[in-house]
Formats: C-alpha cells, sequence, structure tokens
C-alpha cells in the first residue's frame, strides 16, 4: 500500500437505514484520500454530500462496500482508534457560548486525556499552539459565545487540530461566513494540510474557492462521483456536470460560472 494513502473505498453504497429497509442514495463509489491535500467535495443541494461525509467519518455504516482506513478495514477499529486518525468539524452549532477558546481547544484532547482526563503540560502546549495556528491567541480567554461566526469556526478548527489526526473532516465549514471570513478559513484549512501534511476533506458550495485552493475536487451529482485534479476535471468539462438543466456555464478562460443567459445576451 502507498504509505501517502489514508483511506480508499472500494464499491461502497452509502444511504440509510429506515424501518429495515436501505434507502440507497449512492453506490459503486471508489477513491482514495492521500496526506497532504485538500479536497473539495461539491455537488447540488440534497445529492448526499453530508452522507457521503458521514459514511467516510464513521459516523454512519455504509450499505455495502468497503473502507480501508491505513490498509486495514474501518469496522475493525474502535471508536476510540479512530478517534486519534479522523477528526469531524460539523456545521452544527453546539451550545459552548459559556466555555473559553482555550476551553474547547482542549476538549480535543479527549482521545488522549478521557473525558475527565486532566491535561499534561505536553497537552497544554498543543492547545496553545493550535490555537495561534489558526491565529486565535489573542482571544485564548475570550469566551465562544462572544465571538464571530468566523472565529468560532477557527476554534472548531483548532480543536480538530489538536486531536492530532491525519484526516480531518469538515462539512460545510465555510457556510453562514462572510466572503472574508469564508477566504480565511478556506485559506487555513489549505495551508494545514500541506504544512502539516494532513488530509483535509470538506464540502463546499463555494466551487470557484474550491477550485483555487484544492489539490483534488470531488464532483457528487445524481450520476455519482467524480474525482481528480481541478485542471483535469475543467479539462474534461466534468465541472459542467454540477449545474446540468440550469441557466449556468462554466467558463473554463476565468474559470468562474456565468448565466447562459448573460453570455447569450452579450454576444448578440
Amino acid at each position: 500500500m502507498d504509505m501517502s494513502t489514508l483511506i480508499t473505498a472500494s464499491e461502497l453504497c452509502i444511504g440509510y437505514h429506515n424501518k429495515g429497509e436501505h434507502l440507497q442514495i449512492h453506490q459503486h463509489l471508489n477513491f482514495s484520500l492521500r496526506r497532504g491535500e485538500l479536497i473539495s467535495l461539491c455537488g447540488p443541494n440534497g445529492v448526499g454530500k453530508s452522507t457521503l461525509l458521514r459514511t467516510i467519518a464513521n459516523l454512519q455504516s455504509p450499505l455495502s462496500g468497503e473502507i480501508e482506513v491505513l490498509g486495514r478495514q474501518m469496522v475493525s477499529y474502535s471508536e476510540k482508534e479512530l478517534s486519534r486518525i479522523i477528526a469531524v468539524v460539523l456545521t452544527d452549532r453546539a451550545n459552548i457560548g459559556g466555555l473559553s477558546v482555550e476551553e474547547v481547544v482542549a476538549l480535543g484532547r479527549q482521545p488522549y486525556t478521557g473525558f475527565f482526563g486532566r491535561l499534561s503540560r505536553e497537552d497544554k502546549s498543543l492547545v496553545k499552539s493550535a490555537i495561534q495556528s489558526v491565529g486565535m491567541a489573542d482571544k485564548t480567554n475570550r469566551y465562544m459565545a462572544e465571538l464571530s461566526d468566523g472565529e468560532r469556526q477557527k476554534v472548531m478548527i483548532a480543536k480538530s487540530l489538536v486531536q492530532e489526526c491525519p484526516l480531518v473532516i469538515l462539512d460545510e465549514p465555510t457556510a453562514f461566513l462572510d466572503v472574508a471570513s469564508r477566504i480565511e478559513i478556506s485559506q487555513l484549512l489549505h495551508d494545514i494540510a500541506h504544512t502539516q501534511n494532513k488530509t483535509v476533506l470538506l464540502s463546499t458550495h463555494d466551487i470557484e474557492q474550491a477550485l483555487q485552493l484544492s489539490d483534488q475536487l470531488w464532483l457528487l451529482t445524481k450520476d455519482g462521483l467524480q474525482t481528480g485534479s481541478p485542471e483535469d476535471l475543467v479539462a474534461n468539462h466534468k465541472i459542467d456536470t454540477l449545474f446540468e438543466g440550469r441557466n449556468v456555464v462554466f467558463d473554463e478562460k476565468t474559470w468562474t460560472f456565468r448565466s447562459k443567459t448573460r453570455i447569450s445576451s452579450c454576444t448578440t
């Protein structure tokens, strides 16, 4: 096995179990995640992006197929073992407004200390370093309730970093953020992947930002999953599949999306 490969999925079928029945969303999914890369998962609403992320994160079981983590079947890992390999940042807004930045980030050490464990000197050093790495050192003692949405997201990313996991999964990390904060968070995640040799997998609706910063793009549509570098997917005209049937077209010259109506009006 390639040592840079962290996760491999073979013939994966994702969906839900409901009243004894399988509700299938996608099948025959095959992909791999490598260290040191930022991977952006893009696709229309309701296509199954969150389901795919939750399956990779072991928050729900696949309907069939296999996921290997570091060359070993995911189902053979204990929850504690996986908590040291996969860190997850969801969009759910946890009720942690009464905790300080430092206290929230320190929660990321639970896989090593236990729920009531005391932080060692090394643990505290890791917490401090993670807070600094996301640019929140000047707000270490501030309460979460006092922070902006963008600042809270940085704290949650810092919490995932102190888990010391090779894989960080984020579901819509830039949702609800203003433009400046979206750019900051996206650049931060890109830098984390490259400087800390982590695999960062995130879902996003900001496709143009994903094209600029991602090492790999995953395009999930009703027809399945397509993966590749942004350059390859653009060259092969795969980006257009994201908005089939919509009044939107991808401009390969500018790497931006434009209205078909506006383009036709400009050329007449």
